[in-house]
């Protein structure tokens, strides 16, 4: 089998409203000779110009990819494995983990396995979801708390409120919010309430934040201070009490083996995308669960990017312990529940299915998901244009 040809889509999916937001991912569409076309995303990118940089950078990669066997995967991404991490030139991982989901979607199709499957089968047949609540700075505090409470009706364990300015909000409104929330759902036990930073907080107002917050019995505190402060976090992890989730800190393998050395945190996170792809994310696991910390997946909002990282999670029973913010179908389709019938269309057939708070890996081959291709040309982001690799 060899790599023909290469398409890459640039594709626009706006929220519901009242929502203003667009999530711009770039499609990609790997040919082969033997008629399997491997079908991704990579999760969104800025409008425009992150999606024209991504398809300008998986361009530079024709000579790895036209003519190869996608089943030698391995070999093509160890070629590209400078785009994940470098000092010397280009660094962008979510262009790597496009080529890696679609050629990971190619060997599924091609073998008639879900990609959980070739990497050792269904482990965690169904994955708690972290429901993240980002709009919080213009809503009361009281309506904050109304969607956690939701959310919480609606079967859902896990929520996460988003804190530190990075989305528009301020110290006190933050606080305010985590108030009302936790006057809204109760002191029940079983239901984990976190904050999330976003890198956005130096550590003395990280930590003040831990000292107002911590009478709200919270679950995790995930990435209070900026990615590269390692040893702020675990100096923060020994000032206070609500447990650390390093995210943006330990996304790529030689980050999370920094935070487990300096003991920075009580759970790592990462996402699929970030770490370069699901054969990467293969090892970052590897390390997390060798170190006994409980891993979390967090997404960037694509509908093939949610499926590809679901096939990751189930892969393995260690990932089915802590809730992950893998959840961008709810959020396009404005709703919890995904099994219904679904009013808006979609670039795909049928999304990953979520109920009760719960995401459902899909069984399909490959990635799982079937494209709407029919539907496909309304959806191509304004202004811009496919480009097509190789064919020729």
């Amino acid at each position: 089998m060899k790599i023909t040809k290469i398409e890459l889509i640039p594709i626009s999916l706006p929220r519901p409203a009242p929502s203003k937001r667009t999530n711009n991912v770039v499609l990609i569409k790997m040919h082969t000779d033997e008629g399997i076309t491997g079908i991704a995303d990579g999760g969104e990118y800025g409008p425009g110009s992150g999606q024209h940089l991504v398809m300008e950078i998986v361009k530079t990669f024709e000579s790895a990819l036209i003519g190869a066997n996608p089943f030698d995967k391995e070999l093509i991404l160890a070629k590209l494995s400078r785009f994940v991490h470098t000092n010397v030139g280009l660094s962008y991982p979510g262009c790597v983990a496009l080529v890696d989901f679609a050629l990971w979607d190619i060997v599924g199709k091609a073998q008639k396995q879900p990609i959980y499957q070739l990497l050792g089968g269904k482990g965690a047949p169904k994955l708690l979801v972290d429901y993240v609540i980002s709009d919080v700075a213009t809503p009361t505090s009281k309506e904050v708390a109304a969607t956690a409470l939701a959310a919480v009706e609606h079967g859902f364990t896990t929520f996460c409120l988003k804190i530190g300015g990075g989305w528009g909000s301020n110290f006190a409104k933050d606080c305010d919010n985590v108030k009302e929330t936790r006057a809204a759902i109760g002191d029940n036990e079983d239901i984990h309430f976190c904050i999330d930073a976003n890198g956005s907080l130096d550590y003395t107002t990280a930590l003040e934040y831990a000292r107002r917050l911590e009478k709200y019995n919270l679950y995790k505190f995930e990435q209070p201070l900026t990615w590269w402060d390692i040893a702020g976090m675990a100096r923060l992890r020994k000032a206070q009490p609500i447990p650390i989730c390093a995210h943006e800190s330990s996304v790529k393998v030689p980050f999370l083996v920094e935070c487990i050395r300096q003991d920075a945190c009580d759970m790592v996170g990462t996402k699929v995308v970030w770490a370069g792809g699901i054969s990467e994310a293969v090892r970052w696991g590897y390390i997390a669960k060798a170190a006994n910390l409980g891993v979390y997946c967090g997404s960037m909002n694509g509908p093939f990017e949610a499926a590809a990282q679901a096939q990751w999670l189930a892969s393995d029973e260690w990932y089915g312990k802590l809730a992950h913010a893998n959840l961008f179908p709810l959020f396009y389709h404005g709703t919890f529940d995904t099994t219904v019938k679904l009013a808006r269309e979609d670039i795909v057939v049928k999304p990953v299915a979520y109920k009760n708070g719960y995401c459902y890996p899909p069984d399909g081959p490959g990635i799982g998901l079937e494209l709407n291709e029919k539907g496909l040309p309304k959806f191509i982001t304004p202004g811009m244009s496919p480009v097509t690799i190789g064919g020729k």
